[in-house]
């Protein structure tokens, strides 16, 4: 949802990046590019520093006054500021320089609908916008310069070196995949962590082959001596549903012991309980005890990185593997398979809707007369991978506008599925 811009317009900007400056003296350091400073000042105004964004991109465009990139970020801080008319008159700049970019045509439509209703959400606003502009895919061709991501190794080990507390250097390090020597540290100081949530998602992080098995083996081994009880306990079908499944081979059918295990788990009334919001906001502050001033992307990776859908995904491919069963076993299978899809479809992030809805789907190929149950799952399987499509076109966190970043952040936090449902309807 937050990711950077990774590619820039060479059509629109390729002559103004060619001898922006000159070259550097031996001895001096490198100075900036337009495209570098184009960049910086997205960055900025992305992060809410506006004040500095305006000082900078004011400075490129008296250098490169039709620079399309520094004529949309000085577009969209006039629309933050609430300066309409002053915006409209930048975007028929922009349009006059680039009439082929869609960004230019997305914000002209915007600034319509934010002078026709200036207290609109800015949510709705942006994707009304983005419709009336023809649904473009911001991903081809984009406008401002790539932006190196701010969430790769280097920011994990800021995280990791800006505390000792062990459940925030656990969360960072199972962002991108702990290297070895956090691997090591994590086997010696995982009794120090007490949250389910964060030991389930190490649990399913470390199930894969890592750098360092002997830490692997023997995390696993603690873990399923601390969640195992806790599975047993549970009121969420999450955490049974990983212990029955981490150590089976997803190539082996179903046993006739799981089966029954497995309509136990289904008649669970949640798969989880902790919201998807709660997780963002647990992630977002350890982030800032370990020194992390915005964490805004980072604590999103990291909720995300918690959901950890290992248990259905084994059990989805177990399914498969279980090819012959008796009619009256088939169809409880189907049954807990239905039923245990609909409970993790009610989670309000996409991943978890898909999931679901692929497992019921799944199991409605098991039941009798389920077929118009089936077509309705598939259609809404569809609809899922539409709502993804669209949502990676429209390219949401290169946009350096930060009350639509928070409003759209917002809303994927509440509910992914709802919020997202918007950029696909009629």
């Amino acid at each position: 949802m937050m990711a950077p811009l990774r590619s820039l317009s060479l059509l629109a900007l390729g002559a103004l990046l060619t001898g922006a400056t000159p070259a550097p003296s031996e001895g001096e350091s490198p100075r900036k590019t337009v495209a570098d400073r184009i960049r910086d000042s997205a960055s900025r105004a992305r992060k809410g520093a506006l004040s500095e964004a305006r000082r900078e991109i004011a400075s490129v465009l008296k250098v490169a006054p039709k620079a399309p990139g520094a004529l949309m970020v000085q577009a969209c801080l006039q629309l933050e500021q609430g300066a309409l008319d002053v915006a409209a008159q930048t975007v028929a700049r922009l349009r006059a320089v680039a009439p082929e970019q869609a960004e230019g045509r997305v914000l002209e439509a915007l600034v319509r609908l934010r002078q026709a209703n200036p207290s609109s959400e800015w949510r709705e606003s942006f994707i009304s916008a983005w419709i009336n502009a023809g649904r473009p895919d911001l991903r081809v061709e984009r406008l401002l310069p790539e932006e190196a991501p701010e969430w790769g190794p280097e920011a994990i080990q800021a995280v990791w070196n800006g505390t000792q507390a062990p459940d925030t250097r656990l969360l960072a390090a199972l962002m991108i995949g702990p290297s070895q020597e956090q691997q090591r540290w994590i086997a010696r100081h995982l009794a120090e962590v007490a949250d389910p949530d964060l030991l389930r998602a190490t649990f399913e992080t470390f199930h894969f082959d890592t750098l360092d098995e002997t830490a692997r083996r023997q995390i696993q081994a603690s873990l399923r001596e601390r969640l195992a009880p806790l599975a047993a306990e549970s009121r969420d079908s999450q955490l049974p549903l990983l212990m029955l499944l981490e150590q089976t081979s997803q190539d082996a059918p179903l046993t006739p012991k799981e089966l029954q295990a497995l309509e136990r788990i289904a008649a669970l009334p949640r798969y989880r309980t902790t919201s998807f919001a709660r997780l963002y906001a647990d992630a977002e502050r350890r982030m800032k005890v370990a020194g992390v001033e915005a964490p805004v992307d980072g604590a999103f990776m990291a909720a995300v990185g918690q959901l950890a859908l290992l248990g259905p995904t084994i059990l989805f491919k177990r399914v498969e593997a279980t090819t012959e069963l008796p009619e009256k076993d088939r169809v409880r299978l189907g049954r807990a398979l239905w039923t245990l899809g609909a409970r993790i479809a009610e989670g309000n992030t996409m991943a978890e809707r898909l999931i679901g809805l692929r497992q019921m789907e799944q199991a409605a190929g098991l039941l009798p007369d389920f077929d118009a149950k089936r077509a309705q799952v598939s259609a809404d399987l569809a609809r899922g991978r539409a709502m993804v499509t669209a949502s990676n076109q429209v390219q949401m966190g290169g946009w350096p506008l930060p009350s639509l970043q928070r409003d759209w952040l917002k809303a994927s936090l509440d509910n992914e599925w709802k919020h997202l449902s918007a950029l696909v309807a009629p």
